[in-house]
C-alpha cells in the first residue's frame, strides 16, 4: 500500500477568502490519482490563523493561547477542506498518531496542527514517517525554495534540487536573517532526512504541478532528497 502526504499550506486554502474553487478541483485531482491508496493533507492556518492572532497581539494576548488560536484555524481549514472528499476523516485529528489510525479506515485523511511548537510541515512529515509515505508535497504560495525571497530580492536563485543538509543549512539562515524566507522549518527538514522522506517543494496553486509529481514527470520546484552536498541550481 502506497502513501503520499501533502502539507497544503493556509494561504492556498485561505488566502483573502476560502478558496472553494481550487479545493473543489484539488480534491476531484486528488481522489482521480490511482498511484497512491492512501492520501494524508496536513492544511495550515493562512490569512485566517494570521488576522486572529494579529488583532489578539496588540491587547498582549499570551504567546500560547496564540498558538493554540491558530492551531484551531488550522482544523478549520482542515475540516472546510475534508468535505470536497469522499472516503475521508469527518473529525479532525488532534495527534499524528490519531490521524494514523485513521488511515485504516480512509482513504482520505485530512488534519491540521497538532500542539504549540509544531508547524504543520512538522506535522505533515511526521505523518508521512507515521504511514510511512516516502514523499510530501510541499505546497506553498511560492515555485519553490529560493537563496532570498523572490517576493523581494529580484536576483534571488531557485533551486531545482537540494540535499538534507544543504536544505537545513538554507533554512537556518533564513530564519536568522532580516526578513526571513523560511520555506520550511528545520525540524520538519531533519525529520525528512532521518527517515530519507523526499520533499517536493511547489506553487499549490498550480494544480498542474500535482499531476506531473503524480505521474513522476519533472516540475519547475524544488526536491529535497539525497542529491550530495552542493546544491543543484535550477536554470
Amino acid at each position: 500500500m502506497e502513501s503520499l502526504v501533502i502539507s497544503l499550506g493556509g494561504s492556498i486554502v485561505y488566502g483573502e477568502s476560502l478558496n472553494l474553487n481550487f479545493l473543489k478541483k484539488f480534491s476531484e485531482l486528488i481522489a482521480g490519482q490511482k498511484k497512491y491508496d492512501r492520501v494524508g493533507i496536513v492544511v495550515g492556518g493562512g490569512r485566517l490563523a494570521r488576522m486572529y492572532i494579529g488583532e489578539l497581539k496588540k491587547f498582549g494576548v499570551n504567546d500560547n493561547v496564540l498558538d493554540e488560536i491558530g492551531i484551531n484555524a488550522t482544523r478549520m481549514n482542515a475540516l472546510a477542506t475534508a468535505t470536497f472528499f469522499t472516503d475521508v476523516n469527518t473529525k479532525i485529528p488532534i495527534t499524528v498518531n490519531e490521524a494514523a489510525e485513521m488511515a485504516h479506515s480512509y482513504r482520505h485523511i485530512v488534519m491540521g496542527g497538532t500542539e504549540p511548537g509544531h508547524t504543520t510541515d512538522t506535522v505533515s512529515v511526521l505523518l508521512a514517517e507515521r504511514i510511512g509515505a516516502g514523499m510530501v508535497i510541499n505546497a506553498t504560495s511560492v515555485d519553490g525554495v529560493y537563496s532570498a525571497d523572490p517576493r523581494k530580492s529580484p536576483n534571488a536563485r531557485k533551486f531545482k534540487r537540494l540535499s538534507y543538509d544543504d536544505a537545513i543549512k538554507l533554512s537556518i539562515n533564513a530564519s536568522i536573517g532580516a526578513g526571513p524566507n523560511v520555506f520550511m522549518d528545520i525540524t520538519s527538514l531533519n525529520i525528512a532526512k532521518r527517515s530519507s522522506i523526499e520533499i517536493h517543494v511547489v506553487n499549490g496553486l498550480d494544480l498542474n504541478v500535482y499531476g506531473r509529481i503524480l505521474s513522476g514527470t519533472e516540475h519547475d520546484g524544488t526536491v529535497i532528497g539525497h542529491f550530495g552536498d552542493g546544491m543543484k541550481i535550477a536554470e
